[in-house]
């Protein structure tokens, strides 16, 4: 979560223009009418912390997934670009368990970030079906690739099923993502064997709703819980109750407010997941 402006700042088009500029990859492209539309459904004494909760949003955009990707690739130890130069075997597949989510989007953006894009490098991208054919052991090295945790918990259930018994014989096991938060590193790390590789991980304060985030007062808390019940009445902290304020341009985790993502009868999100 981003520092906010004061309260009282003018929604000016100094103001729009820098919602629009760190917006403006979002896969569903955001522009000044949607701004306008999204903060037209709050009362107009909630305006000034609606103005606020964009102030709020941590956009990761692609510039910067593919920044994490090339910094947490390069302090593996172990690899190396140059397969003479690298120690064991290395392969890196998409932490999904199904075709066409997350990890595969996140794979193809590592491979852009760190130069591996080429045919030359294909044996090393592999999809998870392939590895009981690697009779992988010890000295291996595989690298499962998502984009954002915000429990622990879909990371830990795609491991028990199917990656645990897949990677069973015994290889170093990474899971690298782009943020996670504290709750999900622990998670990850007291219910998995992988290593977390995290480009950042996001601390409590990034709950919106918890003791730990100043940025809102109680009052506002409240306000703002009061629009996330109108866009979604069975999770108005996101998933897990994170209540964060986090958006990435390839998607918007589920973890984040709904008010920001969830699309309902009585709600437009600025971010809406697919």
């Amino acid at each position: 979560m981003k520092r906010p402006k004061n309260r009282g700042v003018a929604v000016n088009p100094k103001r729009y223009n820098g919602w629009l500029a760190a917006f403006r990859n979002y896969r569903v492209p955001v522009n000044q009418e949607l701004i306008q539309h999204w903060l037209s459904q709050f009362d107009d004494a909630h305006r000034d912390i609606a103005a606020r909760v964009l102030d709020s949003v941590l956009f990761l955009d692609q510039a910067h997934i593919e920044t994490s990707f090339r910094t947490m690739l390069s302090s593996l130890e172990g690899w190396h670009r140059f397969k003479t130069r690298r120690q064991g075997r290395w392969y890196f597949v998409p932490f999904s368990r199904s075709a066409g989510e997350s990890g595969d989007s996140m794979t193809h953006a590592f491979r852009r970030a760190n130069g591996l894009s080429t045919r030359h490098f294909d044996e090393l991208f592999i999809q998870r079906s392939e590895l009981p054919l690697l009779k992988l052991g010890p000295d291996d090295h595989v690298v499962l690739i998502d984009d954002f945790s915000g429990t622990g918990d879909q990371a830990c259930k795609s491991w028990a099923d199917p990656f645990e018994e897949l990677l069973a014989s015994g290889p170093k096991v990474y899971l690298m993502i782009v943020a996670a938060t504290r709750a999900a590193q622990k998670q990850i790390k007291d219910k998995t064997e992988m290593e977390l590789v995290c480009g950042q991980i996001l601390k409590s304060s990034a709950h919106l709703f918890s003791a730990d985030c100043d940025y809102f007062e109680s009052a506002e808390k409240t306000a703002i819980l009061s629009y996330c019940l109108k866009a979604d009445p069975n999770k108005p902290k996101g998933y897990g109750e994170c209540g964060l304020a986090v958006v990435l341009a390839h998607q918007s985790p589920n973890n984040s407010i709904p008010i920001l993502t969830t699309s309902s009868d009585d709600w437009d999100p600025l971010f809406p997941r697919s």
